[in-house]
């Protein structure tokens, strides 16, 4: 198998991982940008060895049993990373007031494996623990996709440009240009790339081996992250950050050595 058709059948499956319902050939070769020969025939291996499995009475593609297997035999990180940022993620929507996410990458999508609501009335719960988008759309998947190097951010915003609806509010001149802020101001600001009316500030978590493992971030009505507010946020942000980047290195047995 060539490296193409790996990177091609990966693809594929975190395709098929962001839709629990299932996914038409048709819907797979949209995203893909592939033809469908190429795509019928890469699911046919993955089904072949259990990564992916065909209802017969939908048609639609999901992941197959194989992949359980697998992730069961995957040795345990250093630590859990949801558990180690819990106790931050309360205290950032806490002091903040609104909703704080902690969002990490997977493939060309960003994740959020964790939201926590501030006292302020009016949320803005843009998106459910579990949810992927791709990476881009929002203030923590624009953070994570700004800490990728050239190559890898090229990748991804082929990815992101098909996966993004035709005619959508969200445009990939829009990302490219929240990315390219973000790299140069060390922090992500969103306005309205997720839902109209909703702003929201990030910035990276990074591991022991100095990449980002994650992104912490807020969001909240435009009215509640103003120009006069962001450096507050941002104190907020970056103090959690710092202190969540100090408990990884103390849970990382390299870096303890």
């Amino acid at each position: 198998m060539s490296t193409q058709t790996l990177d091609r059948a990966i693809g594929l499956l975190h395709l098929l991982a962001a839709a629990p319902q299932g996914c038409r050939l048709v819907d797979l070769q949209r995203q893909t940008g592939l033809t469908k020969p190429t795509v019928h025939r890469i699911l046919e291996t993955l089904c072949q060895h259990q990564m992916a499995a065909q209802d017969p009475a939908s048609r639609r593609y999901r992941l197959g049993p194989e992949i359980a297997l697998l992730a069961g035999a995957v040795a345990p990180p250093p630590y859990d990373l949801r558990e180690v940022c819990a106790d931050h993620m309360i205290e950032v929507a806490q002091r903040s007031g609104d909703t704080s996410f902690l969002t990490v990458r997977s493939g060309f999508d960003a994740v959020c494996i964790d939201r926590q609501s501030g006292p302020y009335p009016v949320k803005a719960f843009t998106v459910d623990v579990g949810t992927r988008r791709p990476l881009g759309v929002g203030a923590g998947g624009i953070m994570l996709l700004a800490m990728l190097d050239e190559e890898d951010r090229a990748g991804v915003y082929k990815a992101t440009r098909q996966a993004l609806p035709a005619g959508g509010a969200v445009t990939m001149k829009a990302i490219v240009a929240a990315v390219e802020e973000a790299r140069r101001q060390g922090h992500a600001y969103s306005d309205g790339l997720v839902l109209g009316g909703v702003r929201g500030l990030a910035v990276p978590i990074l591991a022991p081996d100095g990449k980002a493992v994650a992104a912490l971030s807020l969001a909240a009505i435009r009215d509640r992250i103003t120009r006069q507010r962001i450096p507050q946020l941002l104190s907020i942000l970056k103090t959690h950050a710092a202190s969540i980047e100090q408990r990884l290195r103390a849970a990382t047995p390299a870096a303890r050595r």
